[in-house]
């Protein structure tokens, strides 16, 4: 009982002292302010550890590489074709005149060759231009005589062009995909016969081809067939020069052009100069 009383006594002794509330406060609000702590930095690290994971399907895009889709075949530039009519074709070195003839547009009084195809609504009203396929805008600009201009890099250097559009709704470097919308068909200056409209083209590495030999076919089977169109002409315009070479040396290895040479050094330069309008 004594031991008991003495105990007691102490507790009353502590409790009368003014320090050991708060401290019994500050070591408590410590306790909890420590497991705060511990679990923020739980949940902290946890998000940490989930962030580099994606959602499946879902794939980081490099702006720089342009947006290409394995096996994606080539479509109209518009959204239902039943509706358009062709109002330009393209010209091809291969086709008879009465077919090269139509191709041919009147700009600036020079007829020149039609590189493309264009399209109209039936109803002449103006229509949305859309993605021949997926890829990276290389350029969205305005064109004096071509109006808003559209070009999309597909990689491999093949690109589509579309041209004669009243308005634009991309930018340069954006990434699309087949059939997003580009802008709406207008007209222009350059191709006033045409009417509203859209003039299309596909190239590669800067050469135009026949689009009505693209359609349907994917990017890799472009690449594969290639050469077409302009290319063709490029080989027949280098056979005649590589054909005039020899002929131009054969002069050369004669020795009568040598003499016709030397008798004409020695006349008077007063023959060898022809002065119009002199007899």
């Amino acid at each position: 009982m004594k031991e008991e009383k003495n105990s007691s006594n102490k507790i009353q002794n502590l409790m009368r002292k003014r320090w050991l509330l708060p401290a019994v406060y500050l070591a408590v609000a410590a306790g909890l302010l420590s497991a705060v702590f511990f679990m923020q930095n739980g949940e902290e690290q946890a998000e940490l550890e989930q962030t580099p994971s994606e959602e499946p399907g879902q794939a980081t895009e490099d702006p720089g590489v342009p947006v290409t889709i394995a096996g994606e075949s080539v479509h109209m530039p518009v959204e239902d074709e039943a509706n358009y009519d062709r109002v330009g074709v393209f010209f091809d070195s291969q086709a008879d005149e009465s077919e090269q003839a139509e191709a041919l547009v009147l700009f600036d009084n020079v007829y020149r060759e039609n590189k493309g195809i264009d399209l109209a609504s039936k109803d002449q009203e103006v229509f949305p231009v859309v993605a021949a396929m997926s890829g990276t805008v290389t350029k969205a600009m305005k064109d004096s005589a071509l109006g808003f201009v559209v070009e999309i890099d597909h990689g491999g250097d093949l690109k589509t062009h579309y041209s004669s559009l009243s308005a634009i709704d991309v930018q340069q470097g954006a990434e699309i995909e087949q059939g997003d919308v580009l802008g709406e068909a207008g007209s222009n200056t350059y191709n006033e016969e045409a009417g509203v409209h859209v003039h299309f083209e596909i190239r590669q590495d800067g050469v135009a081809m026949n689009p009505n030999d693209a359609f349907g076919k994917t990017s890799e089977d472009l690449l594969a067939d290639f050469p077409l169109g302009e290319d063709k002409d490029k080989e027949e315009n280098e056979k005649p020069e590589n054909e005039k070479k020899p002929e131009n040396e054969k002069p050369a290895e004669g020795s009568d052009k040598e003499d016709k040479d030397a008798d004409e050094n020695e006349k008077p330069s007063s023959d060898q100069v022809d002065l119009p309008g002199l007899e």
